[in-house]
């Protein structure tokens, strides 16, 4: 049997679980980290759990499947439950023929991608007859965030691709929308529940589980690097203005590999002030010695085991976003018969996410927020750990190309500052870069590639840029290598026709026009044709689809005759939503099209990788 479980990009937490060292009930010996690396000696009934994972939310998804699954042995059956874990990026140790059930819990990244650990793999199905899959036993797992068009599109395709290649689907394809947890604990029960009953041939697992990729400098062992320059973009004079910071990272000694593209994902320290806020609603010191989530990254010199309350707080919890676990929790410790009518209320229609009234009142609240909403609470802290999030690494895109410097990275971050119930609020990485890193002190990171955002190979194509606000980051790195290349080629003159321009938008042109100084050297020098829409500097509001509108005979004459490509990077749901339609607007009118005729132009742009999309919702 085979278990698949995909992850979302846009999954923003990851359920914590404990695991203990020690024998499970099928025989193996496991601690939180090595479920994937212990190789079963005995014959028993073996599964499949595959994951594939951005953030991290897949993977704890599949080690709870695995932990409920072992839970069903019985210390002296004959053939137990034999479950092995694995990353699909390691899906070559499978042999099909072997397997008789699969669960996959998956993810969506951004706009319809895999997971990048997942790419090959969904490559592999799609593009392979697997015959041996005939028969399978199978059930998907598709996480996502409905904010996004192509919603949990991966899980999707693998269900209807196993489907084709003969499986038998014995859990219904089942889609989690942005880590809803009653979602996820359903699909978990049908699984156990079918398993009771599953027949499943005997057999010693085969997988040589010492031949499972090695973590290195990734999200689980990041490197440590060291911030050597930080600095001020924009200039705030009200607050309506926006607070943009540049961070260059010294990554010298590290394997970190990217391209022009890819991204950083940066691992955050929380408020010190806001962790002493929450030790004070949790009733406790501090001083207390607590567990690290099972999930946590490791960095050389991390020390084993359990450390200081305060700080497992500031590093590895994540206070901003409520879990309704907590709420449960807090149901049978409140000393006070008004609050416990008022979560009475709140939890009358469970924790579904159709249950209005209750996630109306999380959106703007944080952990403090509803401990101290009730005070009478006499909740243990040891049970609130198990209750909070994992802190998750945040992603920016890279503003620097390896090809300048190999060994600095940097990073353009709008710092978010807002308030929500009277109270000032922040978020986490950008004002721990702006506010609490200071130059000198060290940061874990790692990279995430994005190979549905780069470049062409070839840099004679025109590239066509669209990158308001801090969604021109990535388009640093493109410009930068466009420059290189232009030093490099000057003498040739078929480069010439590998044209450059980028519509890039802000607010203000003596404000926030980030990067001012090299985009404006850029364009002088010749490398760089630049638009800039400056929205607020004129009686009438201007935004980058306008002047795309402006320019639309030149954008279409590069799309069809010389086959530029086409970026766009930030915002999903206005930016991108209204760039993209005027781009439908620019091939209807400049192509003599209907507009159906223009939306499958666009949509077959984007299956030849001609149009890319890196977008995220705000």
């Amino acid at each position: 049997m085979m278990l698949i479980v995909l992850n979302d990009h846009n999954c923003t937490g990851k359920e914590i679980i404990h695991f203990c060292c020690g024998p499970t009930k099928s025989g193996q010996v496991t601690s939180q980290d090595d479920r994937n690396r212990k190789d079963y000696i005995d014959e028993g009934r073996q599964l499949l759990i595959l994951y594939g994972t951005e953030y991290g939310c897949s993977e704890e998804v599949a080690r709870l499947l695995y932990d409920k699954i072992d839970a069903l042995n019985d210390k002296d059956e004959e053939y137990p439950l034999q479950p092995r874990l694995l990353n699909v990026r390691d899906f070559k140790l499978i042999d099909w023929t072997h397997e008789q059930i699969c669960f996959v819990v998956i993810s969506t990244s951004g706009d319809g991608v895999p997971p990048t650990d997942a790419i090959d793999f969904y490559n592999y199905l799609q593009n392979t007859d697997v015959v041996e899959i005939r028969e399978m036993r199978f059930s998907v797992l598709a996480l996502g965030d409905s904010n996004y068009p192509q919603f949990c599109k991966v899980g999707h395709t693998l269900h209807e691709r196993l489907v084709t290649l003969g499986g038998e689907c014995v859990v219904s394809l089942t889609d989690v929308d942005m880590e809803d947890w009653t979602v996820i604990k359903s699909w978990l029960d049908r699984v156990t529940a079918y398993l009771t009953t599953a027949h499943i041939n005997p057999s010693v697992d085969y997988i040589r589980h010492g031949d499972i990729t090695e973590d290195n400098c990734s999200r689980k062992t990041p490197f440590v690097a060291t911030l050597k320059v930080k600095r001020q973009l924009t200039v705030v004079e009200t607050p309506m203005d926006k607070e943009t910071v540049h961070c260059e990272f010294d990554v010298t000694g590290s394997e970190l590999t990217w391209l022009p593209g890819d991204a950083v994902g940066i691992y955050p320290e929380n408020n010190r002030a806001e962790v002493c806020c929450l030790v004070l609603a949790m009733k406790c010191t501090g001083n207390e010695l607590g567990p690290l989530p099972a999930s946590a990254y490791k960095t050389q010199g991390t020390p084993a085991g359990d450390q200081c309350l305060s700080s497992v707080l500031q590093k590895y919890y994540d206070l901003k976003s409520v879990k309704p676990d907590l709420l449960l929790t807090l149901k049978d410790h409140l000393g006070n018969s008004q609050e416990a009518g008022k979560l009475e209320l709140l939890l009358r229609d469970e924790i579904s996410k159709k249950n209005t009234r209750l996630y109306g009142y999380l959106e703007p609240r944080e952990v403090v927020d509803v401990l101290e909403d009730f005070p009478s609470h006499t909740l243990p802290w040891q049970h609130i750990l198990p209750c909070l999030k994992a802190l998750q690494p945040r992603y920016y895109s890279i503003a620097s190309s390896p090809k300048v410097d190999k060994n600095t990275i940097c990073v353009t971050a709008a710092v978010v500052r807002y308030e929500t119930l009277g109270r000032p609020r922040t978020g986490v990485t950008t004002t721990y870069l702006q506010d609490r890193l200071e130059v000198g002190g060290h940061c874990p990171m790692f990279i995430s590639h994005n190979p549905g955002f780069q470049p062409p190979a070839c840099r004679s194509i025109p590239i066509i840029m669209i990158g308001p606000g801090t969604g021109i980051a990535p388009f640093i790195a493109f410009i930068q290598e466009r420059a290189i290349e232009k030093v490099s080629k000057s003498s040739d003159e078929s480069f010439g026709s590998g044209r450059t321009l980028l519509y890039f938008g802000c607010r203000h042109r003596d404000r926030d026009y980030l990067h001012r100084e090299h985009l404006e050297a850029w364009s002088s020098s010749g490398v760089l044709e630049l638009r800039v829409a400056f929205s607020r500097d004129q009686a009438h509001k201007v935004y980058v689809q306008h002047l795309l509108h402006d320019d639309g005979a030149q954008i279409w004459a590069l799309l069809e005759k010389e086959k530029a490509h086409l970026y766009v990077c930030g915002d999903a749901k206005h930016m991108a939503h209204d760039v993209h339609t005027t781009l439908l607007d620019i091939v209807q009118g400049q192509g003599h099209m209907t507009r159906e005729e223009a939306e499958m132009y666009l949509t077959d742009l984007e299956a030849s990788e001609q149009y890319q999309k890196d977008v995220w919702v705000v």
